[in-house]
């Protein structure tokens, strides 16, 4: 009994051990200016982190909704299908656009649904330091306020509990946009597309790569076979086959470089367009196309190979029998 007792306690303390990594969150900050301090937006995040947060800060020279969107699915916080991941949260900013949002997850409806308090925030908190060029104080005023409104949840039809901050927004200014139903929606159906786009090229280069991988199995395999040719066969058939076995590895050539050029482009661009990735899963679904041509170029080379190979059999049998007539 003592025993049991004693490992019960030992399997407590090491769950309550393991609580604070389990409660432990992320923090994502995609800042490709430089204009924020990290170590204060680090700082300002840590609470909600914490928590158990996924908090992402965007602060981009272009975008908008469908670039918000785009990113949180790249970073792992939004499915394809719209649907947020329930603990995070995100902060976007696109400044040539003027554009500022707050998106979250089901864990923090209490604290930024109500009263559409995140809205609230947006434009109480966040948006003032935007709109004087200070982005790093919009930041960390509009994290502090969520950790605020997670410790203090505002009460339905009770108006908030963050102090107001007046809002002072010049021609520089931020534009009051939402993230309502309506970009909501629009943020799914970009979810959506993207999502549609990442998958087509996924598939188009996974067959492209299997293809050309398998053909270049074969091709050495011919290349070995053909070492033997000119003692195997007459001038004219290995003229033949050297022919075509050339133009079928010239076309694979230009293959296999179409390939490491489709990556490579793709590679160069930080973040793809999704008319950027469908024009690439095009390229490797031509490539798929024309690898499967090439292995029927190949296969005549094999076959012609597998005849002559029986007419040499066939004419030794004849030799054979021709000696023990």
């Amino acid at each position: 009994m003592r025993q049991l007792i004693r490992l019960a306690a030992a399997v407590a303390l090491l769950l309550l051990l393991a609580v604070p990594a389990l409660a432990q969150g992320q923090l994502i900050i995609r800042d490709p200016g430089g204009r924020l301090d990290r170590n204060a937006v680090e700082r300002a995040a840590r609470p909600l982190v914490n928590r158990g947060a996924a908090v992402a800060v965007y602060l981009v020279e272009d975008g908008g909704s469908n670039d918000f969107t785009e990113r949180l699915v790249d970073d792992g916080l939004m499915r394809s299908d719209g649907a947020m991941r329930t603990n995070a949260i995100a902060i976007y900013v696109a400044l040539n656009q003027r554009y500022s949002e707050i998106s979250y997850g089901d864990d923090w409806n209490a604290a930024l649904e109500v009263n559409d308090n995140a809205e609230y925030i947006r434009t109480t908190a966040l948006n003032p330091g935007l709109s004087a060029g200070d982005f790093t104080r919009g930041v960390t005023t509009a994290l502090g306020a969520i950790e605020e409104s997670i410790k203090n949840p505002p009460q339905p039809g009770g108006g908030t509990n963050i102090d107001p901050t007046p809002i002072v927004v010049g021609v520089g200014g931020l534009a009051a946009l939402g993230a309502g139903g309506y970009a909501l929606a629009r943020r799914r159906r970009a979810a959506k597309a993207r999502g549609a786009a990442q998958q087509r090229l996924k598939d188009a280069r996974e067959e492209a790569a299997a293809l050309i991988t398998a053909l270049g199995q074969r091709f050495n395999a011919a290349a070995e076979k053909a070492k033997f040719d000119r003692v195997s066969y007459p001038p004219a058939e290995v003229e033949r086959l050297s022919q075509l076995q050339r133009a079928a590895s010239d076309r694979f050539v230009a293959a296999q470089l179409r390939f490491k050029e489709t990556a490579e482009q793709l590679e160069r661009r930080e973040k793809p367009a999704n008319e950027q990735l469908l024009q690439a899963a095009a390229t490797y679904e031509t490539i798929v196309a024309e690898a499967r041509e090439i292995g029927e170029d190949l296969a005549v080379v094999e076959r012609l190979r597998t005849e002559l190979d029986e007419q040499a059999r066939q004419a030794r049998e004849e030799v054979e029998r021709a000696k023990k007539a």
